[in-house]
């Protein structure tokens, strides 16, 4: 994996390209179908793309003063990423991406995934 500075980093997100950056504090990984940028320890992703999806999302959480810079340099530069929560990211990651989320959200009472939309992300 090539190690990259810290102002290198939303190039990479944007083009889904491996990366660790030159501390090792944030790095990129290919989880099944969805390439995922950590910070500091899989216990806070910052970005996840999924590619069955096509879709984006982000972690609305702040950590600490530098998972937040993390969270500033790694942003790509895409438009209609969905922000999340750090517990419903790391949902969507554990259940294999954003269908699987869904689909389990729907068999445990949701009613649709518009509902579980309005419920949980926010469009950035």
């Amino acid at each position: 994996m090539k190690s990259i500075s810290n102002q290198e980093m939303s190039d990479y997100v944007t083009e889904l390209q491996p990366f660790t950056n030159h501390t090792e504090s944030v790095w990129s990984d290919d989880v099944g179908d969805m390439y995922v940028v950590y910070s500091y320890g899989t216990h806070f992703p910052i970005y996840m793309y999924d590619h069955k999806t096509e879709m984006w999302f982000g972690n609305s959480d702040r950590y600490s003063p530098t998972t937040s810079r993390h969270q500033s340099l790694a942003r790509p530069q895409v438009e209609g990423m969905y922000m999340v929560t750090s517990t419903d990211l790391s949902d969507i990651i554990r259940s294999g991406g954003y269908s699987n989320y869904c689909s389990d959200a729907i068999l445990f009472g949701y009613k649709s995934v518009s509902d579980i939309q309005s419920t949980y992300i926010r469009r950035a």
